[in-house]
């Protein structure tokens, strides 16, 4: 879901967000990886960070590799709260899973609404 940083402070890239990935020391708060490692998924889709002998199997076999990405979370999901007791600095795999429940719960809204459209494409 892309992110609409219009319904941000201003501040949000020059105060906020550096603030909150200083005080994670620009690692994942939830897992511990660090902000632009080099990753990849093993056949049960875990996170394995790279090392230099990881990373030359990884060429060789072409399994796919990922840099890591911190995002900030907002704990009760309101945008407009940022308090940093609020705000975690997460890896994207981390923050998914966060917030997977709201996820499951926004598409089935979606769907119910899509349905509805399906049904009365006029409004009526």
């Amino acid at each position: 879901m892309p992110i609409n940083y219009t319904l941000y402070p201003d501040n949000w890239f020059t105060e906020i967000r550096p603030a909150i990935l200083i005080r994670a020391n620009w690692r994942c708060e939830k897992c511990q990886v660090p902000s632009g490692a080099i990753g990849y998924r093993d056949h049960n889709k875990v996170f394995i960070e790279c090392d230099k002998f990881m990373l030359e199997w990884c060429e060789k076999t072409n399994q796919k590799t990922f840099k890591i990405v911190l995002t900030i979370a907002h704990l009760d999901h309101d945008i407009t709260n940022n308090n940093p007791e609020n705000l975690k600095a997460w890896c994207q795999k981390c923050h998914l899973n966060y917030d997977q429940e709201k996820h499951i719960f926004q598409r089935k809204i979606n769907r119910e609404l899509r349905r509805k459209e399906e049904r009365n494409p006029n409004g009526k």
